[in-house]
């Protein structure tokens, strides 16, 4: 019967923990990066929904609904990045403007007598897909886009 040392114990711990330590990298990076893209995503129905009742408030207050040219920039060209808000016309006029100083996304309001629909916008993960948000008078925030997309 063979008896292994101090060492050679020592050795074959060290190498099961990382053998350990590296599937559990496997499992948890991908589960890390996933969540902190949704959490990106959430600002974009958040702030959909926000103008969507500000519009309905603003309707209450004045009896008209208001278009909103995108802000702070077109749906194309959202990307990755953050950037500071910066009102459209409509925006400004309806009152609205997001909880944080830069946003994400892209929003829009295409509104006539009868109505309004909300459009938002973003790539949080840069890959060139966007994920797209709507709301109108009657429905609230949801995804047009599958879930999957970011």
């Amino acid at each position: 019967m063979q008896h292994r040392t101090r060492g050679e114990v020592g050795r074959t711990e060290i190498l099961v923990a990382v053998a350990v330590l590296a599937v559990l990298t496997l499992i948890i990076v991908p589960v890390i990066w996933s969540v902190s893209r949704n959490a990106r995503r959430a600002e974009v129905p958040l702030n959909v929904e926000a103008i969507r009742m500000t519009e309905i408030s603003y309707h209450k207050a004045f009896t008209e609904y208001l278009s909103a040219d995108a802000a702070p920039r077109p749906p194309h060209a959202v990307d990755a990045d953050a950037v500071p808000w910066v009102a459209s016309d409509g925006f400004r006029r309806l009152g609205w403007a997001p909880a944080d100083a830069e946003v994400r996304g892209s929003y829009s309001v295409t509104a006539n007598k009868k109505g309004f629909t909300v459009h938002g916008a973003c790539d949080v993960d840069g890959d060139g897909h966007r994920a797209l948000y709507q709301a109108d008078t009657d429905h609230e925030a949801t995804a047009t886009t599958d879930n999957g997309v970011y």
